[in-house]
């Protein structure tokens, strides 16, 4: 029976169209969005507005794909702002920015 179990999640996963290329778009771009709530709560607008262009560059023009990211910019910005964190340096949240891009982009299928 605990054999049956994966078998009928990867069913349900392939009938409601959730692949796991899908998955790991999804993480892609929900990391950019972690990222972008952290550059608004540091108001690192410059950085904010390069990951809004990668997402316009990169990802499917999908409702969807834009949700996870603004739910994670959301998340990220409020969860800053209560855990009282510092901001990083510009310099190294680009560094981050750039990581994240380069995830998307192959997780888009996108060439580097």
């Amino acid at each position: 029976m605990t054999k049956a179990l994966p078998l009928l999640a990867l069913l349900l996963a392939v009938s409601a169209g959730v692949g796991a290329d899908d998955a790991g778009l999804e993480r892609a771009v929900s990391e950019l969005g972690t990222l972008n709530g952290v550059a608004l709560a540091c108001k690192q607008n410059a950085l904010a507005a390069r990951m809004r262009e990668i997402m316009v560059d990169t990802v499917p023009k999908e409702r969807s794909v834009g949700e996870v990211f603004e739910q994670a910019t959301h998340a990220s910005f409020l969860d800053f702002g209560s855990a009282g964190r510092t901001c990083p340096d510009g310099k190294s949240l680009a560094g981050e920015v750039d990581r994240a891009r380069e995830k998307l982009r192959r997780a888009a299928g996108k060439p580097a």
